[in-house]
């Protein structure tokens, strides 16, 4: 972005002068900005009863000026006549607690300070009209997750600051504008001494006030234009930020204080009244998740793909094998429609893939389908064709074809999707019908002889073929159509008359905002994860907005506007970029236009990669859907009705990501202000299609995970907004047991039920056999219930909550009675969480002892399983603390929704897990690349299937993945004794290992009650370890960070001459006779101490080690244990400075020493 600066008039009568500021970082990006409203009055002429909330929550550094900046905000409040309320306390964000402020001041904060649920209390509150105020680290501030509303709500992220000379260095502040009377009583330039913040992810349109002039100290990265002070108003409300305050001396500054004063009048002036309340409207505040419930209303459908609604709300659905089934509105009772006469083919997309229903029903009775064909010699094509309705179904005698076009049966991507727009005008998407798997991810041009379903410019590019479109035609009452005006091509001769939109790759959904006309779709996108000097760009997904006929690009352009190269794949090799402004279509099958109209970039965009435009949009696979644009008057008033908050936003969907957000945007300039998400607590199985039903209310439709099947979470759901007011409770049951013999006491507690609305619940616990005929058991209405249960049996037991109104909820737990777990041992002679590099054996002892069974004394097959071997590296990385990679890896597996693709024993749309594992069985490489497969996609490896990319999966979490992949294929190991040794291999130093000893049991079955498997094992991991392991993120306060280096994460600790520690947990000190602690310093530092506390940080110091001052060396510190130790025993560790100097140590390894 261009350094700029321009004139914004905020008031008539008042002209203030704002920059456009620069980051000339290339890694940097700025947001969209919703278009300025015109702020009344800019300031308010004081403070007097205002009230103003201070938060100073704090998850990573922790700054001393905190005390002084509460102090100050106090000071302040006295002469200008405001209250205070300082906190940091997060349980304060509700909109109960934050209606009575007209103002929060984040001072300070920094990471991840606010649940989601009071992320949305705080949007709640600025979009009701509330101001803020951020100072100084409020920049540091809820940048790692998605809260991508708070970065644009502060106005930039912290990316880093000077450390040379200093990271607080003297400099000169200057003012923007003289006129401003957010600068009034501040002098126009002054110098003081901070922490100047550098900043990214630049939110534009923000008022700039004040700059910080790089001449005047080191380590600026913004050049002439640094901005370090601005206001904006953002959804809503109002937010002003400074860079300054770092220093408890800068709160002590006059004209810092004055800068507080003075945007604390900015922030609170779309609330504040005198001597009243905020003057807060909530109605314009998006709605709390929790007031949207997903109801299903059908599930088990056959590959459901496309629906539509009839005028009285009953669904039709489209079925791919050809059927057509309705959704009966009030009995959501599924009833056959029809079948239509389609060619489908199982493992290819084509069949029935359109339906929608004629805007004039039932004047004009008529269904619209969209399915595929093939003639007597085998030709396929995709076809429009238009049924009566009759007696609740299509009438096969009345099938009558409005438009056909020819279609390959190599491939895929059909569109099909239909949308009536004014004056009946019908859109009509179609896919490109072209391979997009041998050309690794980037466009098909593939103009080899052989090759016809590789070139996607025969179709998509070609002005003369119907692929690869959206079509706008009018359709008559005798099945004729005519073209209406203001379709891309005016002459035959240009192209075919009926394309309103080319250059599309599988606009697989569409809709048409019926306010303005403007057309919707979401394009799926091509796999190809970086962008590459031969072939071009990267792929994206696209969401489109077109208001008049155009060229979306596709396969020349992707994106906004990102060019491919003409790639020769006859010679194989490169060739030109691709003009945007001039694509020529130089395919030998073009039938059409070589010279194609200009491409026009996609309005939104994202990769398999976090976007850099659009990070909401999140990362990994993708599939973009469309469902409509509301508004809220085009449907009946009722309770269920969306609220007008969401009016004129575009509901989209990814059907991948499995999630449905909102788009706020400008409905004339199409600048779009925010992508939030939308009761994103709902789950949904791959949601394929999304509309408005006539009440207002948004419907999905679900495939199911599982591809081309018939699946049983392939459903139809409506997701019912419950309305402005009460809410229902949520019940939740915790138990202390769900397995036991009998008789027993169970304890059960509903302490986390809870009202929305905070209302008091009345309960109800029941206790009800499961198989058996026995009466339900009233149990009583206590938060903490005793169960008392003395006959063995399966049992349900319930918790119903109900609020004063009447609406209630309620969970249910299994309990099965009369088998009590058996409890499993492993004894140790040596330490059980340490081994050494002369480590030969490892011997242990193993006891089982069951209720019913009794003692086990020998295994019996398999049964107890007790195996030792190497344990995942995952482990590794999680320390001493015990973990299940198997758990890990399928809590990733559904947090990816990679069951989408992969089974573990069967083939879906990609291989089953078993089947990688044995075709990588005997690659020694098979680890690094199946972890590079996952980061960056590809095709080709398991025939013409593409794997999309997850780049935004960890390193660490692929590496899980993948090792857990490949260890299926790995042979059972040996089972063990109960009682015995293992031998260890020779310690590899340059790849140490650890090793884990499990044991698993299954007792007997009693009766009904089916046995119970219990598992326990022993982790070892080497004695030299990363320190970083034990640093829990709570720990983290003054002085102490992470950092990451050279692949080893750190542990960074500021000489401060100070103890500087933090818990490790209770470790095995069994055969340990001293600690050594390994780092290195980035300059000159002083002498290093460190001390080991048993307990806690006031306990008995047991090691101790020193090491002199050095220059960026490796830094050892070894120590000796006081006496012996055998056991676990609580660790507290102190990193000291022996003086305070400008300068860190960054910790690395541990070592325990026998």
């Amino acid at each position: 972005m261009q350094s700029c600066r321009f004139v914004l008039s905020l008031i008539a009568s008042l002209m203030l002068v704002v920059a456009c500021d620069s980051n000339t970082s290339s890694a940097d990006k700025t947001v969209k900005a919703p278009a300025v409203v015109k702020p009344a009055p800019l300031v308010v002429e004081n403070l007097q009863s205002a009230k103003v909330l201070v938060f100073s929550k704090t998850k990573g550094w922790r700054h001393d000026s905190i005390p002084e900046g509460i102090n100050t905000f106090n000071k302040l409040a006295q002469q200008e006549g405001f209250s205070v309320v300082a906190t940091e306390d997060s349980a304060i964000f509700n909109d109960k607690d934050l209606q009575q402020f007209n103002a929060i001041v984040f001072l300070n904060t920094t990471l991840d300070i606010l649940d989601a649920n009071q992320e949305l209390a705080m949007e709640r509150y600025i979009q009701a009209g509330g101001g803020f105020v951020g100072i100084h680290a409020a920049a540091d501030t809820e940048w790692e997750g998605d809260w991508f509303w708070y970065r644009n709500l502060v106005g930039a992220v912290f990316k880093n600051h000077p450390m040379q000379p200093s990271n607080v260095q003297q400099a000169t502040v200057k003012a923007i504008t003289s006129d401003s009377p957010l600068l009034n009583k501040i002098s126009a330039e002054y110098s003081i001494a901070d922490e100047w913040y550098n900043y990214r992810d630049i939110y534009t349109g923000l008022n700039v006030l004040q700059e910080v002039d790089e001449k005047t100290y080191q380590g600026g990265e913004h050049g002439d234009h640094h901005s370090i002070t601005w206001m904006h108003e953002y959804d809503g409300g109002r937010a002003f930020y400074t860079g300054m305050g770092h220093r408890a001396e800068t709160f002590q500054n006059a004209e810092f204080q004055q800068l507080l004063v003075n945007g604390l009048k900015y922030a609170v002036g779309k609330n504040y009244l005198a001597g009243s309340a905020p003057q807060l409207n909530y109605r314009n505040s998006r709605p709390e998740s929790n007031r949207f419930v997903k109801k299903t209303l059908i599930d088990n459908l056959n590959e459901p793909v496309k629906f539509d609604f009839f005028p009285n709300g009953d669904a039709l659905i489209a079925l791919r094998p050809g059927k057509l089934v309705r959704i009966d509105y009030k009995t959501n009772q599924l009833q056959d429609a029809g079948k239509v006469n389609t060619t489908f083919l199982s493992h290819i997309e084509l069949g029935l893939v359109g339906v929608t229903i004629d805007p004039e029903f039932p004047a004009k009775p008529y269904i619209y389908t969209v399915y595929s064909v093939q003639d007597a010699e085998g030709k396929l094509s995709q076809q429009l064709v238009r049924f009566n309705w009759k007696d609740n179904q299509i009438d096969p005698a009345s099938e009558k074809m409005i438009l056909q076009h020819g279609v390959d049966n190599s491939c895929c991507h059909t569109g099909g999707d239909l949308q009536f727009g004014k004056n009946r005008e019908l859109f009509y998407s179609t896919g490109d019908n072209t391979n997009p798997h041998e050309q690794d991810g980037y466009n098909p041009i593939d103009f080899r002889e052989d090759k016809p379903h590789n070139d996607a410019l025969r179709g998509a590019g070609n002005t003369q073929d119907l692929r690869g479109k959206v079509l706008r035609i009018r359709v008559s009452d005798d099945g004729s159509y005519t073209i209406p005006e203001g379709n891309l091509f005016k002459g035959a001769a240009q192209g075919r008359p009926e394309i309103y939109v080319m250059g599309a790759r599988n606009p697989y959904t569409i809709t048409l905002d019926e306010k303005t006309g403007h057309l919707f779709y979401g394009d799926v996108g091509p796999d190809g994860n970086q962008t590459n000097d031969m072939k071009g760009s990267r792929g994206f997904d696209e969401v489109n907005r077109v208001t008049q006929a155009g060229n979306f690009g596709w396969p020349l352009v992707i994106g906004q506007n990102q060019p491919y190269k003409y790639y020769d794949y006859v010679n194989q090799k490169t060739g030109d970029w691709v003009d945007p402004q001039a694509p020529k279509n130089i395919s030998p099958r073009n039938t059409g236009m070589v010279d194609l109209p200009p491409a026009q970039p996609a309005w939104i965009a994202y990769p398999y990669a976090v976007s850099e435009e659009f990070p909401e949009m999140g990362s990994g696979g993708r599939t973009a859907l469309v469902a409509d644009v509301y508004h809220s008057e085009n449907y009946p008033a009722s309770t269920n009705r969306y609220p007008a908050y969401y009016d004129n936003k575009l509901f989209i969907v990814d059907f991948v990501r499995s999630w449905v957000k909102a788009v706020s945007f400008d409905s004339q300039s199409g600048e779009i202000f925010k992508i939030e998400p939308f009761a994103p607590q709902i789950k949904y199985a791959l949601p394929i299609d999304a509309k408005f039903a006539p009440d207002g209310t948004l419907y999905v439709l679900e495939y199911g995970m599982s591809w081309f099947t018939q699946n049983p979470d392939a459903r139809l759901s409506r997701l019912e907004y419950v309305g402005e007011g009460n809410r229902p409770p949520v019940a939740k049951i915790q138990l202390d047991k769900t397995q036991s013999s009998v008789p027993v006491e169970l304890t059960a507690s509903a302490q986390e039920a809870y009202d929305p609305d905070g209302d008091k619940l009345s309960l109800q616990w029941t206790l009800a056999c499961v198989n058996a005929a026995c009466a339900e058991k009233n149990l009583g209405q206590s938060i903490e219930q005793i169960v008392s249960i003395a006959d063995a049996g399966r049992y349900e037991l319930r918790l119903k909550v109900t609020d004063p109104s009447g609406l209630s909820s309620e969970d249910k737990i299994a309990v099965d009675l009369g088998n009590q777990p058996a409890t499993i041992a492993i004894n140790l002679s040596q330490n059980r969480q340490f081994y050494w590099p002369d480590t030969k054996k490892i011997s242990y002892d193993i006891s089982i002892n069951d209720k019913e069974d009794g003692v086990i004394v020998q295994t019996d097959g398999n049964n107890p399983a007790i195996v030792f071997a190497v344990a995942d590296e995952a482990a590794v990385a999680q320390g001493h603390q015990e973990v299940d990679v198997a758990s890990l890896a399928n809590d990733l597996i559904d947090a990816n929704n990679c069951l989408g693709c992969h089974n573990m024993d069967e083939r879906r749309i990609g291989p089953s897990y078993k089947e990688v594992a044995a075709k990588y069985k005997q690659d020694p490489n098979a680890l690094e690349y199946l972890v590079n497969k996952m980061a960056n996609g590809g095709s080709g490896a398991w025939g013409q299937l593409n794997m999309p990319a997850f780049p935004g999966l960890s390193e660490d979490n692929r590496r899980l993945l993948a090792s857990y992949i490949l260890s299926l294929a790995n042979e059972a190991p040996k089972n063990l004794p109960l009682k015995g040794e293992v031998t260890l291999p020779k310690f590899d130093e340059k790849n140490p290992v650890n090793y884990q000893l499990s044991v698993a049991y299954l007792d007997k079955a009693q009766g009904e009650i089916p046995g119970i498997n219990v598992s326990e094992r022993n982790l070892w991991i080497p004695s030299y370890h990363v320190l970083n392991n034990y640093l829990q993120d709570d720990e983290l306060k003054n002085s102490l960070e992470r950092a990451h280096f050279n692949d080893t994460d750190l542990v960074k600790v500021e000489a401060i001459a100070e103890p500087i520690g933090f818990a490790m947990g209770e470790v095995d000190l069994t055969q340990v006779k001293g600690i050594n602690l390994y780092g290195f310093s980035g300059s000159e530092t002083s002498a290093w101490i460190f001390e080991i506390r048993e307990g806690d940080a006031k306990g008995p110091v047991i090691a101790t080690g020193k090491a002199a001052a050095k220059s960026r060396e490796q830094i050892v510190i070894n120590s000796k244990l006081d006496k012996p130790r055998n056991g676990l025993v609580p660790l507290y560790i102190n990193i000291i400075s022996a003086e305070k100097v400008h300068g860190y140590l960054f910790t690395s390894y541990i070592e325990f020493v026998k």
